[in-house]
């Protein structure tokens, strides 16, 4: 039996791994708790480990770890990104990677779509006006959700996601990605914008998916483009607050009204106490909650036990991140 070390911090655990799920691994696996072996931050010596489950807070598996791990042959992180438990020494080691990225991004996927929705409804907007005026709005708070002109900043794991929900307002899709061919994109029924600025000036949402790569997508939507977005836009914002300009988003927030920021995830995060965007009434700030929560946790851990239970059976493991995947996703 296959020797595996769970590497979890016991809060991550209780949240992700229902009890029946470590049951299953622990059945297939012979499974070794570790976690209060890494409170010095260092791995402990676990020569005959071939697998470690990894998550939020879970040490890098740097050259130190691989060298008291040699036969480690497969990490499985039940979270999203790989980036803070990865290293180049694993990745030279050939070591297959496992993401849960993909059941985390169902959440995602769902919080973006809902707040579509109430976009185009005009919930918000109408919010504002029932304290403000202590009247209803009428049929006019929002343009409606019947094909409308939603814009997807970047076309990964969530925005594909995002786009088959939309798929019952028979949306008008436009995508703006220059790491997907055109063939990709037909197949999923979205057209490519020319442009980021085309994007942002026809679309009644623009839904940011860009991950933050440093010294690449920092900053990526700016003044210029913020200032593009049609009379009554919806900006959302569920990815990371570094890929904003935050100073031109609050100036142009400031100067638009009309315009309504729907805000998961802010930078820093969170904003500054004196920040405008708590006093800006076109501001929605959700507090990076579109991820998953309570329950929706063991979306993840169900899916690091189904590949933990197909790689003790020499199965092909389904959810495998490249060196270069994991440098770009969030």
């Amino acid at each position: 039996m296959k020797v595996a070390l769970l590497a979890v911090h016991p809060m991550v655990r209780d949240v992700v791994f229902a009890p029946a799920v470590l049951k299953d691994i622990g059945r297939a696996v012979e499974l070794r708790d570790v976690t209060a072996d890494l409170a010095s931050g260092r791995w402990p010596g676990h020569p005959d480990a071939e697998l470690v489950i990894t998550g939020w807070g879970t040490p890098r598996i740097d050259g130190d770890a691989l060298s008291s791990m040699p036969r480690l042959a497969a990490v499985f992180h039940a979270a999203g990104s790989v980036r803070d438990v990865t290293s180049e020494e694993l990745w030279n080691r050939g070591i297959q990677v496992v993401s849960a990225a993909d059941a985390n991004n169902e959440s995602v996927a769902d919080f973006v779509l809902a707040q579509i929705v109430l976009a185009l409804k005009g919930s918000h907007r109408a919010g504002a006006v029932m304290r403000s005026e202590q009247r209803l709005p009428g049929f006019r708070a929002g343009p409606g959700t019947l094909r409308q002109a939603v814009g997807l900043v970047s076309f990964g794991s969530i925005a594909r996601k995002v786009r088959e929900r939309l798929a019952r307002f028979d949306a008008d899709v436009l995508v703006w990605d220059p790491y997907v061919d055109d063939a990709d994109l037909a197949s999923s029924r979205v057209r490519r914008a020319a442009s980021l600025e085309e994007l942002f000036a026809t679309s009644a949402v623009v839904s940011v998916h860009t991950p933050l790569v440093p010294g690449a997508t920092e900053h990526l939507i700016t003044a210029d483009l913020l200032a593009r977005l049609r009379p009554g836009a919806v900006f959302l914002n569920t990815s990371r607050g570094a890929v904003v300009d935050q100073a031109a988003l609050v100036s142009v927030l400031g100067e638009r009204p009309d315009v309504l920021a729907v805000l998961d995830v802010t930078w820093p995060e969170p904003p500054d106490p004196e920040s405008p965007l708590f006093d800006l009434a076109n501001v929605v700030l959700t507090g990076h909650s579109a991820g998953s929560v309570g329950t929706e946790n063991q979306r993840m851990g169900d899916l690091v036990r189904d590949e933990v239970l197909a790689f003790a059976d020499a199965q092909t493991l389904k959810h495998t991140v490249t060196r270069d995947q994991a440098r770009l996703r969030a």
